[in-house]
């Protein structure tokens, strides 16, 4: 099947751009290259979903392959010209799945109970209209998250869609992507395709190369004997603060440590040192994507609070360690509330209160998953460049953020609470030959400070 919709009614994202016809299907494939002129087609085959949308050409299509709550099908993201997805990977617009698990009769439970999982945000729920044939849906949002969305139940034929149109409301421009879907039979049941379940953190374990593993739990073990030195390096005493924004500043004597290993970044010609990283490239505290162009928050409600986050390059595969000497996961694996995240570990350290997000992984270590107990010793993952699907985050990096008193999503990955600048993050000194010590980051680099492009060893 091959064909161009433009006849729709077109929202003001496409009033000057292309439009190109996607149909969701299993492992969409794609013919030919996109091409200039003022239309163009994609066409796919072996339909397995059964929805089709008109979308700007530039924008790209993740096909699935998991499914997610019994649910699957594609998800379209902004075009990468767009400032809003610079250095992190991609901005969803939206995802279209056909909800195989559910039947129409029970959409408004299921949006009752969307309703009461949410007490304390201002949550929505309308009817709107879908597809070319204007088909009676019911939204709920927003769902919150690193992307929120407000989520679009419709059946359509005896089947049910759940289409979830990312941002903080239900725009014009989002009503005339939901106008713009065409629903047909699929070709194919879904449970025929064999796929993964993606809310589960076992689909995304990974091993790193096994003598690498070794290599990095031999040199932590060497070096248990500074680990006493490392938990008690002198630091200024200082209790955590509130501080500009609604962020926090956390206690500084709190055991943070750097994440990399004694042999990350040893791939030649990377031009960092083995067992060494830089901090804040290409994202330091309230720069580029963790700033001003849409993650610089403090304390909003419904999206994660990320003014506070590094970046660290890694070489994909890399050994990622827990940042906290004791703590519990309660999120491993990818979902569609922290899509732009790609696969991510999210863990509540100790003391309940302090969470941190590691995302753009590769993929998972074995054990890791939600309500695994982890110590500064665990290996929680593998670094990466996971995000939107054709949208590179840039080199692979560890995009690390750290979160007060967050609130939880049912799969527990994180929204809310506060974002938690740390200050002082410990690390062993393996890869540079010295016993343990301390960092103390900063704006500026100084004798005793580091900042974004400063070199640092674990």
């Amino acid at each position: 099947m091959s064909s161009v919709r433009g006849s729709l009614p077109t929202p003001a994202w496409g009033r000057a751009a292309a439009t190109a016809l996607l149909l969701a299907c299993l492992n969409v494939l794609l013919f030919g290259e996109i091409a200039g002129g003022a239309e163009s087609t994609e066409t796919t085959s072996a339909e397995a979903v059964g929805a089709s949308i008109s979308h700007p050409a530039a924008w790209s299509v993740e096909r699935e392959r998991q499914t997610f709550d019994e649910t699957y099908g594609f998800t379209l993201w902004r075009s990468a010209s767009d400032p809003a997805v610079h250095d992190h990977g991609g901005t969803p617009a939206v995802r279209v799945s056909l909800a195989y698990g559910m039947e129409p009769g029970e959409i408004e439970a299921a949006v009752r109970e969307r309703l009461a999982a949410y007490p304390a945000l201002p949550m929505v729920r309308e009817e709107v209209s879908v597809g070319e044939k204007g088909h009676r849906g019911v939204a709920v949002g927003p769902i919150p998250g690193s992307t929120p969305s407000t989520e679009v139940y419709v059946p359509v034929n005896g089947r049910v869609y759940q289409i979830n149109v990312y941002g903080r409301e239900l725009g014009e421009d989002d009503r005339g992507l939901l106008s713009d879907l065409r629903f047909d039979p699929p070709s194919q049941p879904v449970g025929s395709l064999g796929l993964p379940d993606g809310g589960s953190a076992r689909t995304y374990y990974r091993s790193g190369g096994q003598e690498l593993l070794e290599r990095e739990e031999a040199a932590r073990e060497e070096a248990r004997v500074g680990v006493a030195a490392l938990s008690g390096a002198e630091v200024p005493v200082y209790g955590e603060k509130e501080i500009g924004g609604g962020c926090w500043r956390a206690k500084s004597t709190y055991f943070f440590q750097t994440q990399h290993g004694m042999y990350a970044n040893s791939r030649a010609g990377d031009g960092i040192d083995t067992g060494y990283t830089v901090v804040g490239r290409p994202n330091y505290w309230n720069e580029y994507t963790h700033g001003s162009l849409g993650y610089g928050r403090c304390d909003e409600r419904i999206y994660t609070n990320d003014r506070f986050a590094v970046d660290y390059p890694l070489d994909s595969g890399d050994a990622v360690f827990s940042p906290f000497e004791k703590g519990r996961v309660t999120f491993a694996g990818r979902n569609n509330t922290h899509k732009d995240y790609g696969i991510l570990v999210v863990i509540r350290a100790e003391n309940g209160k302090y969470v941190s997000l590691s995302a753009h992984l590769s993929g998972i270590a074995a054990g890791i998953e939600p309500g695994a107990s982890v110590t500064d010793e665990t290996i929680i993952g593998y670094a990466g460049d996971t995000g939107g699907p054709n949208i590179p985050v840039g080199e692979p990096h560890l995009h690390q953020a750290f979160y007060r008193n967050p609130r939880y999503n049912e799969d527990g990955s994180p929204y809310g609470g506060a974002g938690l600048k740390v200050v002082f993050h410990h690390y062993l000194g393996t890869a540079a030959g010295t016993s343990p010590g301390v960092y103390r980051f900063g704006w500026k680099s100084g004798s005793q400070t580091i900042s974004k492009g400063d070199w640092i060893s674990n």
